[in-house]
This record gives structure tokens, sequence and C-alpha cells, in this order.
């Protein structure tokens, strides 16, 4: 168990989020950076527990009970009993220890696992908290977080990185509805973030759809709406499950694992085909699973 002393701007329990559920309106929701927290469950041997996402850092605990945990992100650093070590990597904790996740300097997420996962609750199948929409509650200060048959293992350190660049490049599959836009101006234009939270990014570049508003339909993860002031949305993990603005297309999930880290500078689009998204996207996720293996033939 832990006992959080500081909980931070917005810390919350996700997983992979909750599928099947679209039809009645309620979002996805679940982790905003999967490279991040695939990985810290790969260096424990886990696969795809339920963790914590910590906004922003500024997270502290106080640990009850001996365990392994790994702290994963673009980059950040934490502290144990007051001595300092880098992320992406695991850690031995004992009881009594007090953990700080510093406030991160770069990137909006880091990604706290612990071995086996947090025994968290659980709504329409999944631990993954929407603010939104009102699902489970954010962990708050004082909270005592029960964990799943802790238990510690040998450290492991993460020799590759999830790198964002200040120029964020996205790509994208142009959908059905492509020729209400010039696609031309669209892949040519440098786009600027103008904001970004859970729902989706807001993107300032003034491209103005053929048509305006059509007739609500539904919408995915990575979906790009462009409303009447030209401003790109990106739709992200907990994005609405209908709208009623033109889309252009969708960008690529592990694309949307960038700009969810993503804070600040240019952006621009790459078209992609759907059959390129799709090794890309078979690529990555087959990748962790190798890892995870890999690293449990290590420890036993």
């Amino acid at each position: 168990m832990i006992k959080v002393i500081k909980s931070g701007f917005l810390s919350t329990f996700q997983d992979m989020g909750r599928a099947g559920y679209t039809d009645i309106g309620l979002t996805h929701s679940g982790v905003m950076d999967e490279f991040s927290y695939l990985l810290a469950n790969a260096l424990l041997g886990d696969k795809e527990k339920t963790c914590i996402e910590v906004t922003f850092g500024n997270f502290e605990f106080e640990v009850m009970k001996n365990f392994s945990a790994a702290v994963c992100g673009i980059e950040g650093e934490i502290e144990i009993n007051s001595q300092k070590f880098k992320i992406n990597r695991t850690f031995k904790l004992k009881k009594g220890d007090i953990v700080k996740i510093k406030p991160l300097k770069k990137g909006n997420f880091v990604y706290l696992c612990v071995k086996n996962g947090f025994n968290a609750p659980k709504k329409y199948g999944s631990s993954s908290v929407s603010v939104r929409e009102k699902i489970l509650e954010p962990v708050r200060d004082g909270d005592i977080l029960k964990l799943n048959n802790a238990e510690t293992i040998p450290n492991r350190y993460a020799k590759i990185s999830f790198n964002v660049p200040e120029v964020l490049e996205l790509r994208i599959v142009f959908g059905h509805q492509r020729e209400l836009f010039d696609t031309v101006e669209f892949l040519n234009k440098e786009f600027e973030l103008k904001s970004i939270n859970r729902q989706g990014a807001i993107l300032k570049g003034e491209i103005k759809p053929k048509k305006g508003d059509i007739i609500s339909e539904g919408i995915s993860f990575g979906s790009v709406q462009v409303p009447a002031s030209g401003d790109p949305i990106v739709l992200l993990k907990e994005h609405q499950t209908i709208g009623g603005y033109p889309k252009i297309g969708n960008v690529l999930p592990l694309d949307c694992f960038k700009l969810s880290q993503f804070r600040r500078g240019k952006i621009k689009f790459k078209e992609i085909s759907l059959e390129d998204a799709k090794k890309e996207m078979i690529e990555f996720y087959s990748f962790f699973k190798k890892l995870r293996f890999s690293f449990i033939e290590m420890y036993h």
C-alpha cells in the first residue's frame, strides 16, 4: 500500500481504457501516452496493469509495504528519501520510504506503475478515471491506495526513450470528408499548439472547410475536426463520441501519444496510408509484447 501525501495537479488511475461503450456516449478514456505506460509495465514484467497517471508531476507518497515500482515518461526526476534518481526505470521501495515525483520540466504526464498493478475500483470494465464524464474519482491527498500482491523484483533500466521534438510531425490518414478541404494547403501549413487536455488538442492555423457543420456522426480517437474558426482539434483519450464538425482525417495513434506530451511549439501534418498506419501500430504493440517477455525471462 501507499499513502498519498501530495496528489499534484491531477493524478488518476488509468489503464488501456474502456471499449464498447461509445454507443451509450461513454468515451474510451485510458492513458494518454501509451508508450510510457507500456514501457513501465514491461520493465516490471507486467501487462497493462492499472497505474497512476500523474499530470505535470509534483506527486508524493509514503510506502507502507515493500514493493517494486516503475516511473516512466518523457523526462523527469524522483526523490526517494531525498536521494535523486532519473525516471524510466524500476525502483525497489521499502516500507517507510518517502517518494517524490518532481515537477516535470518536459512532457505533461508521467506514469507510476507498481508490480502486479494497483487494486483500483472498476466501472464499465476499466479502472480509468474520466473527469469529464465523472466516472470514478481522481487520487486525493491522504488516500490509501492498495496494491495487487506487492512484490519486489530486480531493478531494470530502459535504454529506449520517447522523444518529442520541438516541431512535432503528426501522420494523418485522410478520411471520406477530405474533399471538404484543400489537403495540399493543409499539409504545407505549419500549426501551433494552442491548448491541450485529456479531451483534445486545439491547434492554431486557420484551415477553412469548404462546408460548415455536418450532420453529427460518430468520431474516434485521433480524429481531426475543423470548426468554423479554422483551428483544427485533434481528439484525444476523453473525446466526445459524436460531433458535427467536418473531419479531415485521423492522426496515427502513435503520434497522438507524442502529442499528449507536447507542451508548446509548431506542428505539421504528413499523410500516411491506411495500410502503413496499420503496420506501424501492429509493430508498436508487438514490440512491447516481446519486450515484456524478454524481461520475464531475465527474472526467472
